[in-house]
């Protein structure tokens, strides 16, 4: 059985800081997953051996720069704080990462899809070798079409391993793209969903403390939420 409830909550705050900044013994990450961000944390962790927690709000960012930011995390036992917002690449890698992960109780936590889904789509190529002319035109598009599929076909991969390293079902990323779930979505205009204790906890997501957190969407960021999983 599947339940689903769509709920309009919280309007998602302003991020007054984006990028990396330390405070005491916790590295405050705020903004997109990117490389700088990513090598800004390296390089902390690097100088300052007594950190021991992260705090990330975040709306997510390249694939594998999120499992980049989730490994450097579990290399260095870190505890993870989301008091925000985490969506995408944020939920997907980095939230399965803390030694234990805490999620704030209006935190907006959602997810929108696995690495597969982030395949190139043929439009996005097309609008790319637009300015060339035949028969270079083709064959930059064969070689563009291959290229990108070589490179979600690695994080596909990857993606997998973490998951099956930190024990996760990893329908967590695929529930939400079903045929029923995607009308649902495209019905309330969701970005994508989130998942209740319950749920969370059926797919075998156990690094997490909720306190007293429920999942919910914000009024400019609608999500579907998933209560319940099972046959």
């Amino acid at each position: 059985m599947l339940r689903v409830f769509f709920s309009l909550f919280l309007i998602i705050p302003w991020l007054s800081f984006a990028g990396v900044s330390l405070s005491e013994q916790r590295i405050i990450y705020q903004g997109e997953i990117s490389a700088k961000n990513n090598q800004h944390v390296a390089q902390l962790l690097a100088e300052q051996p007594s950190i021991n927690s992260i705090q990330i709000t975040s709306g997510g960012g390249n694939v594998d720069l999120g499992m980049d930011l989730a490994e450097l995390i579990l290399a260095h036992n870190l505890k993870v704080h989301v008091k925000q917002f985490c969506f995408s690449s944020c939920a997907n890698y980095v939230l399965l990462a803390g030694n234990p992960t805490t999620i704030a109780k209006n935190a907006i936590v959602g997810w929108h899809g696995d690495a597969a889904s982030a395949r190139w789509r043929d439009s996005d190529i097309d609008a790319m070798v637009s300015h060339l002319k035949e028969p270079e035109k083709t064959t930059k598009w064969q070689a563009l079409r291959t290229h990108y599929d070589e490179i979600i076909a690695k994080a596909v991969t990857r993606e997998k391993a973490f998951y099956a390293k930190r024990g996760v079902n990893h329908d967590l990323l695929t529930i939400g793209l079903s045929k029923e779930l995607k009308r649902a979505a495209v019905a309330q205009k969701a970005r994508g969903w989130s998942y209740s204790k319950k749920a969370l906890n059926t797919l075998n997501v156990s690094n997490i403390e909720f306190a007293d957190w429920q999942p919910r969407s914000a009024k400019n960021f609608p999500l579907l939420i998933i209560s319940e999983l099972g046959d």
